[in-house]
């Protein structure tokens, strides 16, 4: 079951919305924009498709090379099949050579003679290699692994943009709620201010008061350009997130909810099963282990099967031999084993199995930074939520202190300075009303966040 906290401050009741003009970016627009037009979510899609493409049994298998990297080769699942025709040396089509002769006998000179020839010499050779130390299995599973870790590096981009974003679009609505809040003291000092200049007039009055009034009224509305201020701002920082202009404008709900119940073994168990980062390094744990079956299979021979198919034909208007003409075929097994190699092969297997050992510790300090991680938010996240509780109260109270306030300062029970005292004190009720659902709902986007729920 979830748990549903609806989060407001009671001034958005009061004062109708100045944006309406605006259209409304809903947090279902905010998670769909990002995704779709994110610059780093699109660049992480990028690298899906790269990963995707390198994952194929063409590319598998590297001879006998020591990286254990994919580069292609004959050693691979799929034979290796090439076609020439001619040379440098040997070129197919014709030729015209004129010569030249001077011999001691003049009747055996020869006066630019020319040779036309013709010649054509096409082959086909094919080689495929079925036996390489079973490399070729081991690479095409990390292809098949590094596919996998290009997925979850993509679901860690996206994890991570959509919490800038939401983090911002919620920083927002609680800057929007605070304006509104703002917007109802400016309403209250006004009718203050009013009021202060009607005694005045009357000769009930100082001239301090109204003097007063009119500078707290000033200062609200101070308050509330600064506060606009913080909101373009942080409306800019979104568009930046979203791909949008600069320009765009947009409205935020007045409203946060708190849509999850802060229970930590089930969340603990998802960390586990879901994190990103742990996943990762899990991943990348079992592309260690395929790389060094890859070094591994570099000791072992290599077997395959070998043909080729040549046809020759060449021809001359002059000589002796007027036309040659060649054609066959050969096939038949091929068989290599790199002995000794300067310990190559021997030292790259070491280095795997000390990469290996540190990717374990990698992994290990993963688990454990999340894990902190997660035990960090899950206490924020309960403690704010208690202080959103006690900061609805504080607001209810705070309205009903106003109401009185403003009764016994009309019918002239009070001061102004003891009645400002009072609209102060609900204001930063309202404040820290809003700020206090900002850092809930931000403490909850961390909580699933670590849970590996924040995108799902």
């Amino acid at each position: 079951m979830k748990n549903v906290y609806k989060i407001f401050t009671l001034s958005i009741i009061l004062i109708p919305s100045l944006v309406k003009g605006q259209e409304l970016l809903t947090l279902e627009d905010v998670i769909k924009i990002t995704i779709e037009k994110n610059f780093d979510i699109q660049i992480a899609k990028n690298n899906i498709q790269v990963a995707k493409n390198n994952n194929n049994i063409g590319l598998v298998g590297a001879g006998q090379s020591t990286g254990g990297t994919v580069s292609g080769g004959t050693t691979g699942m799929l034979p290796q099949v090439s076609i020439a025709a001619g040379s440098p040396q040997n070129p197919l089509g014709i030729g015209k050579t004129t010569s030249t002769l001077q011999y001691s006998n003049p009747s055996l000179n020869v006066d630019k003679q020319t040779l036309n020839s013709k010649s054509y010499a096409p082959s086909i050779v094919v080689t495929w290699y079925f036996f390489d130390g079973l490399k070729m299995f081991a690479t095409k599973s990390k292809l098949t692994r590094a596919e996998e870790l290009s997925n979850l590096q993509f679901r860690l981009t996206v994890e991570n943009t959509l919490l800038t974003a939401l983090t911002t679009y919620y920083q927002m609505i609680s800057i929007e709620q605070f304006i509104k809040a703002l917007e109802v003291s400016l309403v209250l000092a006004g009718d203050q201010k009013k009021l202060a200049e009607e005694k005045l007039k009357s000769g009930v009055g100082s001239k301090v008061d109204v003097l007063q009034t009119q500078i707290d009224y000033n200062t609200i509305q101070v308050q509330i350009t600064q506060q606009h201020n913080l909101l373009n701002e942080q409306r800019i920082n979104l568009n930046s997130v979203l791909k949008q202009s600069q320009e765009t404008e947009f409205s935020v709900p007045d409203t946060i909810v708190i849509q999850t119940k802060p229970e930590y073994a089930s969340a603990l168990d998802n960390t586990d099963k879901n994190n990103s980062t742990i996943l990762m390094g899990r991943k990348t744990l079992e592309i260690d282990g395929l790389a060094l079956r890859e070094f591994r299979a570099n000791a072992y021979p290599k077997i395959g099967v070998t043909g080729n198919y040549t046809y020759q034909w060449i021809s001359q208007d002059i000589g002796l031999q007027r036309l040659n003409q060649n054609y066959g075929y050969n096939a038949g097994f091929i068989f290599s084993w790199t002995i000794l190699n300067n310990l190559t092969t021997r030292t790259a297997i070491r280095n795997q199995t000390i990469q290996i050992a540190s990717d374990n510790l990698r992994l290990e300090a993963s688990e454990l930074q999340e894990k902190s991680n997660l035990y960090k938010a899950f206490l924020s996240f309960q403690n704010n939520l208690k202080i959103v509780d006690l900061e609805m109260q504080s607001v209810q109270l705070a309205n009903q202190n106003l109401y009185i306030a403003a009764q016994r300062f009309k019918q002239g029970l009070s001061n102004y300075i003891e009645y400002r005292t009072v609209v102060q004190t609900y204001a930063d009720a309202e404040y820290q009303l809003s700020q206090s659902a900002y850092n809930a709902k931000i403490s909850e986007l961390n909580f699933l966040k670590a849970q590996g729920l924040l995108v799902h």
